[in-house]
C-alpha cells in the first residue's frame, strides 16, 4: 500500500494492523519495521508487536531515514541504568517496565542487558553475566554478575530457592482471604505458551505463590507476593486462579490498565554474597501502581 497510514476499525496487535498495511511482507521484516522505531501510533512511537491498538487509532510507518540510528551507532545512545547496588562481583539494578531484560533472537539494540553492558564497561572495566530474567512487563530488581562464577553461584541460590523474591502486583477486585498459598501447576508447551494445570494431573512443574493482601482501594487491591520458584508468567496466573488478575495483564487477565502497563513489580532481592555476607536490596514500587490502586471507578 502507498499510504503509510491506517486508521483502526478493528481492535487487533500492532503486528496485525502492519500486516494490513503491508499484505506481502514477512513478520520479521515488520518487527524490524517496529525495533527500528519506524512506527507510530497516534504519533507516539511504538516498540511492541504484540501490542493491542483500539479502534480510532491512526497507525502510521515513518521513512527509514526518520526512524532510529543505525544499530552500529545506537549502543552509544542507550541509557544509563539506574543502580540499586553494584561492587565489583554483583551489580543489581532497576528494571523499567516494557525493556527486554535481554535481546531475544531479532537482536534488539536496547535491552537491559546491553544498557547496564555499557555501563559496567564504562564505570568498572568488566563484563556481566546475566543471572535471572523479568519479563519485558515486569519492572523492578534485577541481578547481573561480573563473572561466570559469580553467575553460576547466584543461579545455584536460584535453583535451590534461598534468594528471597518479593513482588508486588495490584490486582483486580479483592481476595475471598488476606492470604493464601497457590500452587496450581504450570506447564509450558513446545511453542513457548504457558498454562495452568488444573485438578490433579501431575503435568507440568511445581510453582509456589505465597501472597497476601498489603492494602485495598475502592476496587483493586495491592498484594505482596513471595514466590519460592519462577515459572513463567507464574505470579499472573496464579493470581487469575484466585480470581484477582494483574491489573494490565493483557494475555492472561483483564486487559488494557488505565497506567498503559503491567501492574507488577520485582521489589526486593536477598541473596548470599560470594564473600558470605546476605544482601538486601529494594526497588520503592512504581507511582503509577499506587495510582491504579486509588482508582475509583473502571
Amino acid at each position: 500500500m502507498s499510504d503509510p497510514n491506517i486508521k483502526v476499525d478493528v481492535e487487533a496487535t500492532l503486528i496485525e494492523i502492519l500486516s494490513l498495511l503491508h499484505p506481502d511482507a514477512k513478520k520479521n521484516s515488520l518487527r524490524r519495521m517496529i525495533d527500528h522505531g519506524r512506527i507510530r501510533v497516534d504519533g507516539k512511537r511504538k516498540n511492541k508487536a504484540n501490542e493491542r491498538i483500539f479502534c480510532g487509532s491512526v497507525v502510521t510507518v515513518v521513512p527509514r531515514a526518520d526512524g532510529d540510528q543505525k544499530t552500529g551507532t545506537q549502543a552509544n545512545i542507550l541509557q544509563d541504568p539506574e543502580i540499586l547496588y553494584s561492587d565489583n562481583s554483583v551489580i543489581v539494578v532497576d528494571k523499567p517496565e516494557g525493556l527486554l531484560s535481554v535481546a531475544t533472537d531479532r537482536e534488539e539494540v536496547d535491552t537491559m542487558y546491553s544498557r547496564t553492558a555499557k555501563w559496567a564497561s564504562e564505570n568498572k572495566r568488566t563484563r556481566i553475566y546475566l543471572v535471572h530474567r523479568l519479563d519485558r512487563e515486569t519492572s523492578g530488581c534485577l541481578i547481573f554478575a561480573t563473572s561466570p562464577e559469580t553467575r553460576d553461584i547466584l543461579q545455584k541460590q536460584f535453583k535451590n530457592r534461598s534468594i528471597e523474591r518479593i513482588y508486588y502486583a495490584v490486582v483486580y477486585g479483592k481476595p475471598k482471604t488476606t492470604s493464601g498459598i497457590e500452587t496450581t501447576r504450570i506447564q509450558e508447551t513446545k511453542d513457548k505458551r504457558v498454562r495452568l494445570v488444573i485438578g490433579t494431573k501431575r503435568a507440568g512443574k511445581e510453582a509456589i505463590t505465597n501472597w497476601n493482601v498489603e492494602k485495598t482501594g475502592p476496587i483493586n487491591s495491592l498484594i505482596r507476593i513471595k514466590i519460592d520458584t519462577g515459572r513463567r508468567a507464574q505470579i499472573r496466573l496464579h493470581m487469575v486462579n484466585i480470581g484477582c488478575p494483574v491489573l494490565g495483564d493483557t494475555r492472561y487477565g483483564r486487559g488494557k490498565a488505565s497506567v498503559n502497563r503491567l501492574c507488577l513489580h520485582a521489589t526486593e532481592l536477598e541473596f548470599i554474597h560470594p564473600n558470605g555476607e546476605i544482601i538486601n536490596i529494594k526497588s520503592n514500587i512504581p507511582t503509577k501502581l499506587i495510582s491504579e490502586l486509588s482508582r475509583k471507578s473502571l
